[in-house]
């Protein structure tokens, strides 16, 4: 029997991925999506309305759980005892860092991936953003301007509800937005602090729905968003993007599939990709007119390292030499916790109703003068206190026994903690690459990892931690202290860069369409083609130009540039 072939294979199921097929299916090409762990179903893997004293570990999970695997490091936040589900995150592939790097890879291979368990602040990247190099000369401009993005931006908001205000700032441009998220006392109080020492304090762009939306309930502000949404009130593909492209019948969906590498004919374009069955472990192949990366930023770039041939000795459409190059991160840590006496006493109210994505400060910095600082660009803050569902600050105050326990209680109106969101500046020590010998556990030759933090974003590090002495000075707060160092890299989930599109493919792996300049029929829809990180985080952009990507693919399809199955 010949071989079935599709229209089109999109590999990750994801924020882009899971934009990628819904709009073609919708289109009526046929498409197979390929997704490397089990299908997520929240009513069996999500545990949300209950706290952690109703779960049998108090929301930590089995200790024993991860016994045997290749990652036996829960991933923080995302990843506990409300979102254990059937094996929905990834401990069984092995990665490896360079001597020096200790970057933390967390992943999901459930479908819908990380958009299951994302923050969900879905800022604009702006001119600010795009045209970096040319305001302070360093690296390259991105090959896209704001108004053309612009209308890709709305259409992505319209479509994944966000909730905000107009705020008229020069570092985020403002959208299409639903009513913003209520505040909690905390944060009038940290507004007019920062007010006082010219440091903003705004609603965040947020992806959970205030009102009613596309079919979509408003959030009920159960809290814990971060370990999935029982009801769909946010933007997730398991509520939103997989449903609909399911309901058109052109979506065959294979799950629990490792994808190895992206297969080619005798011209060296793409007609297909190779999996491992992950029950069975066999090497199966299929095959499309066009195939769509989108496996999260640095494992296209391992699909796309793996696909040797004699066409691409050194990995499919990598004839720059830049595929795996540019790593990119948001460094992440705390510059500052401490409380704010002025709550001592209140009574304690449900702050966590939407986890950490409230309210924000978008990036101040370099905004007059791009090299007012010691640093160039800018980074944005998160800050978050109140009464969770648990006093984080357990372990910043002293005592033992009841009083230990009455101090708990008395401060748990009052704490209040900032996250840093800085970007890093591409650089070439920054890169993933293969382990010339060291294999995972389906014979697939591990992704390495090498990084370090910059100069630049350290120096945004120490700046924040002045910031937050200042602020708390200005909140009439108490600060108790701050992370002695970032977080590790990788905690973010914001990697860019290694597959960055540009105009010249001497020094970039797509064109601005996210199409790779050597292989016509193969795309990426993830956030491996952003040159670089911003203050911003990734995921609504990523729908954006995953959305105009798709379009300019669909016109290919019509103009004979890719023919249908």
């Amino acid at each position: 029997m010949a071989a079935k072939i599709y229209d089109a294979i999109v590999v990750g199921t994801g924020a882009g991925g899971g934009t990628a097929m819904k709009i073609l299916c919708e289109a009526g090409l046929k498409v197979c999506a390929i997704n490397s762990g089990p299908r997520t179903n929240p009513a069996k893997d999500y545990r949300r309305h209950r706290h952690v004293y109703d779960l049998k570990y108090r929301g930590l999970g089995n200790p024993l759980r991860l016994e045997g695997k290749a990652h036996q490091e829960p991933y923080s936040v995302e990843e506990s005892e409300y979102s254990e589900g059937h094996d929905l995150f990834e401990h069984d592939v092995a990665y490896s860092n360079e001597p020096g790097t200790d970057w933390y890879w967390k992943r999901c291979k459930g479908t819908g991936g990380k958009a299951n368990f994302w923050g969900r602040s879905s800022a604009r990247f702006g001119d600010i953003d795009f045209k970096a190099a040319d305001l302070d000369g360093f690296g390259e401009n991105w090959p896209v301007d704001y108004a053309e993005i612009s209308p890709w931006f709305s259409k992505a908001e319209r479509y994944m509800g966000v909730a905000s205000t107009i705020q008229n700032r020069p570092s985020n441009p403002d959208g299409e937005y639903l009513p913003p998220i209520p505040w909690r006392c905390i944060d009038y109080i940290i507004q007019k602090g920062g007010e006082k020492v010219g440091v903003p304090y705004l609603p965040d762009r947020c992806a959970q729905l205030t009102t009613p939306h596309n079919g979509h309930p408003a959030c009920h502000y159960c809290g814990n968003c971060s370990r999935g949404c029982d009801v769909g009130s946010f933007f997730s593909p398991t509520w939103f993007t997989i449903p609909d492209a399911e309901a058109t019948k052109n979506l065959t969906l294979i799950t629990n599939a490792l994808v190895r590498s992206v297969i080619v004919d005798e011209s060296g374009m793409a007609k297909g990709v190779s999996y491992i069955d992950r029950s069975t472990k066999k090497d199966v192949e299929v095959y499309a007119k066009v195939v769509v990366l989108a496996a999260s930023c640095v494992e296209t770039a391992h699909v796309m390292l793996n696909s040797k041939s004699s066409h691409w000795p050194t990995g499919i459409a990598n004839s720059s030499g830049q595929l795996g190059r540019n790593l990119c991160d948001h460094l992440y840590g705390s510059p500052g916790y401490g409380y704010l006496p002025q709550l001592l006493g209140q009574p304690a109210t449900p702050d966590d109703i939407a986890d950490s994505t409230v309210a924000w400060m978008p990036r101040w910095q370099n905004l007059r003068n791009p090299k007012e600082e010691k640093f160039i660009r800018g980074y944005s803050v998160y800050m978050g206190g109140g009464c969770g569902d648990f006093p984080g600050y357990y372990g910043q105050i002293e005592g033992f026994g009841t009083k230990y326990k009455r101090d708990i209680k008395r401060y748990y109106p009052t704490s209040v903690g900032a996250l840093i969101q800085a970007p890093t500046l591409p650089s070439p020590t920054n890169y993933v690459d293969i382990h010339p010998e060291k294999k995972d556990i389906f014979g697939i030759p591990q992704l390495r990892f090498h990084f370090q933090w910059g100069q630049n974003e350290l120096l945004m590090w120490e700046h924040s931690k002045q910031v937050m002495v200042d602020m708390f000075k200005a909140m009439g707060g108490e600060l108790w202290g701050a992370d002695s160092e970032p977080n590790r890299p990788g905690t973010s989930l914001h990697e860019t860069g290694v597959c960055r599109f540009g105009n010249d493919p001497k020094t970039s792996v797509t064109n601005k369409w996210a199409q790779t300049h050597d292989v016509s029929n193969l795309y990426i829809c993830d956030a491996s083609i952003f040159p670089n990180c911003t203050d911003k985080t990734t995921t609504m952009p990523i729908v954006a130009f995953t959305m105009r990507t798709c379009e300019r693919m669909l016109n290919n399809f019509k103009q004979g540039v890719h023919k249908r199955a």
